[in-house]
């Protein structure tokens, strides 16, 4: 099923009605062209956001993030 909704105040509001139960968990996927940011065509803010993100990742994990990602690290 597909539902057009609109974002306001932090809630999605569906535009029409929908036929579902009071508290049915649903999972909401929105187009990646809602994210183009034509202020941003670098895609730098977005990039400088994660900068930090992760503050107790380990000295190396640039370079064994494959190790790191499947467990083979002996870390």
């Amino acid at each position: 099923m597909t539902i057009k909704a609109i974002y306001e105040n932090g809630v999605f509001k569906p535009t029409h009605p929908v036929d579902l139960d009071e508290h049915t968990e649903v999972e909401v996927v929105i187009p990646a062209a809602v994210f183009t940011d034509a202020d941003d065509p670098t895609g730098w803010k977005a990039a400088e956001a994660l900068i930090g993100l992760v503050d107790d990742a380990p000295a190396d994990m640039a370079e064994r993030h494959d190790q790191y990602l499947d467990g083979s690290s002996d870390v």
